[in-house]
């Protein structure tokens, strides 16, 4: 429990930062935004504020320690977050080799099989078209600047996005 409470108070430090932060943002009058630029993230963080509130006061009340099989190797859920950190850690390592097209269709494929997916035709499928998809909105139209890779696959990226 007590190493709950502190994760708690130190997550309770970050979001008094944002808040902070928040309310920084300048207000520009001659809008007919009535909450301002710093509204909505005001917003935010005081209800984030209230639900750890709200979570901390429910884990001093049931004085019980909570048993996370996440962070236990011998376990097969501890073996699977390690396999996840190990693939999303090894995507992130490819974006900038790779490009972000060809990433992100590896990803999308290898990702599910992790958790014991196997219809390998359907995969393949929603592998392509959710990175042609991804590629479409932000490459082509919200104009984000996404990895392009090295060599060939710099190359190539220019042809899609």
């Amino acid at each position: 429990m007590a190493i709950e409470v502190i994760f708690n108070i130190i997550l309770g430090l970050f979001i008094v930062f944002y808040l902070y932060q928040a309310m920084q943002l300048p207000n520009i009058d001659d809008t007919v935004d009535i909450l301002g630029a710093s509204g909505f993230p005001q917003i935010i963080g005081v209800l984030a504020l209230m639900v750890l509130l709200f979570i901390t006061i429910n884990t001093i009340k049931e004085n019980k320690s909570v048993q996370l099989s996440l962070f236990n190797l011998k376990l097969p859920e501890g073996r699977l977050l390690l396999v996840n950190i190990c693939l999303l850690a090894s995507y992130i390592v490819l974006l900038s080799i790779l490009g972000f097209a060809v990433s992100t269709t590896l990803y999308l494929f290898i990702a599910p099989t992790s958790f014991g997916y196997s219809k390998w035709r359907l995969l393949t499928v929603f592998s392509i078209v959710g990175a042609l998809v991804l590629v479409s909105v932000f490459g082509s139209v919200f104009y984000v600047p996404l990895p392009r890779g090295i060599g060939l696959f710099r190359e190539l990226s220019y042809l899609v996005y």
